[in-house]
């Protein structure tokens, strides 16, 4: 049988005495280049789109063949490897020639594009090295708030994950924020919780909380294989958190307002900005959330249609409150006092240069000044009124006047459905989906009838209660 492959000793690339083959079609074929190289005399082989390949035969006779392509840029000849047979497939080889085609056609120099890319890819390789066995907690930790936490739609944080990573610097990064992830222990973890259990057991559960979601975003990324926290529980931190039950009200006395008269009595006496006690009383009037009220705009109340609108409450859900007849009392003069301003508790602190407050006040403060009036001694630059506030009832904190108004309504005959609509409170699932009405007449009396019996206990006056039919959802 004759050979179809042919071969040739006149290639003007060869070498002197060089013997090229060529395959029977355009391109070699795995077979057909094993085959002809069987022949000793072969030292080349070549195919069409310029690729040739130099053949080497190893001690015990094996060949293999080196292909390349040669090509001109900036009028020199230079040669690409595309790869070498049989370590590369013919195929891969015929990729890499189309590859160096395609960057020399756009003014590369294939062989040198290569090198850049090979230099990159190692430089891609050693930064995800560092990352497994160097990068370190508090690195991690800012990436995580970038990628997690900012607000992004519905995405993220209220805050951006400020108040996260702050609680992060506090308790974790002096002693793991400069280490390495991978290298921490589920050890190492507990005892960091433990020692902030000493302190304050709620703030090492909410702690806990948000270092093992950071810890299940890094398994996640592959920067730890498993988060250590997985096998620990809430309860091998710190006891649950029991729910504050406080209200100024005691529904089983004759007298159940008694503590709502102490405090109106004690007030007088606190020395405490006339804006907070106004606060308490709107608190009380509103059953707002102490930060909603602390943030308010004066461009959200209406005070000539009695409406407050809640644009960024807590739950993210927009709420409105009716401003019953005891509310609007102390908002007007609320109003009287910064109304100039456009918030309701401007900050003292934080002023342009005309004087003018440029934010609200730290949603924390209210809070501060009632709790420095029921220490026994007064803090260092606090107030010296120690014991100014203390109740018959015991501590108590500006958030349980939300909890007494919705005491208080359910006690004038608000429904339990529509008090925790008044609060503001997001319903189930089931009634979200299949209740669509937002009953505002029904939530007016229930706001209306809470502030008649405010004025009524504490002010001795009665109030006109405006009574809509109930309907249905």
């Amino acid at each position: 049988m004759t050979d179809p492959t042919s071969t040739t000793t006149d290639n003007p690339d060869a070498s002197k005495g060089a013997t090229t083959a060529k395959p029977k079609g355009e391109r070699w074929a795995h077979v057909e280049l094993l085959a002809a190289l069987k022949n000793p005399a072969i030292t080349r082989v070549s195919e069409a789109g310029g690729l040739y390949g130099v053949v080497r035969r190893g001690k015990d006779g094996a060949p293999s063949v080196m292909f390349r392509w040669r090509f001109r840029h900036d009028n020199k000849l230079a040669d690409f490897t595309a790869g070498s047979w049989p370590g590369d497939s013919l195929k891969d080889i015929r990729e890499a020639h189309a590859w160096a085609i395609d960057q020399h056609k756009a003014g590369k120099n294939p062989s040198t594009e290569r090198q850049l890319s090979k230099a990159q890819a190692a430089h891609t390789q050693a930064t995800l090295a560092r990352a497994y066995t160097e990068e370190t907690v508090r690195a991690l930790s800012e990436r995580w708030q970038q990628a997690e936490l900012v607000k992004r739609g519905t995405k993220g944080r209220k805050d951006n994950g400020t108040e996260v990573i702050r609680s992060f610097e506090r308790d974790i990064f002096p002693t793991l924020g400069d280490r390495p992830l991978a290298s921490i222990k589920r050890a190492e973890w507990a005892e960091l919780f433990d020692q902030v259990k000493v302190r304050s057991p709620r703030m090492a559960l909410r702690l806990f909380a948000d270092a093992r979601q950071f810890l299940d975003w890094c398994s996640r990324r592959d920067y730890i294989e498993v988060n250590p926290l997985h096998k620990l529980k809430r309860d091998d931190i710190a006891p649950a958190y029991k729910e504050r039950e406080r209200v100024l009200w005691d529904s089983k006395s004759p007298t159940p307002h008694a503590e709502l008269l102490e405090l109106r009595e004690k007030l007088t006496n606190a020395r405490l900005q006339r804006t907070t006690e106004l606060a308490l009383w709107i608190m009380l009037g509103t059953a707002c959330r102490v930060g909603e009220l602390s943030i308010a705009r004066w461009e959200h109340v209406d005070l000539a249609n009695r409406r407050w609108h809640i644009p960024a409450p807590k739950n993210g859900v927009p709420h409105d409150v009716y401003l019953s007849d005891f509310t609007l009392r102390y908002l007007k003069e609320l109003h009287s006092l910064t109304g100039h301003t456009s918030w309701c508790f401007p900050a003292d602190n934080k002023r342009d240069a005309d004087g003018n407050p440029t934010s609200h006040v730290c949603v924390k403060s209210i809070g501060k000044q009632v709790k420095d009036r029921q220490r026994t001694e007064a803090m260092k630059n606090r107030s010296k009124a120690t014991g100014a506030l203390c109740l018959s009832g015991g501590p108590w904190t500006p958030h349980d006047t939300r909890r007494t108004a919705a005491t208080i309504m359910g006690a004038c005959g608000v429904s339990g459905e529509l008090v925790e609509r008044a609060i503001n409170h997001v319903p189930n699932k089931l009634v979200r989906t299949y209740q669509k009405s937002d009953r505002w007449p029904e939530l007016v009396t229930a706001w209306t009838k809470l502030g008649a019996e405010l004025d009524r206990l504490l002010h001795g006056t009665e109030a006109k209660v405006i009574a809509f039919p109930t309907k249905a959802a």
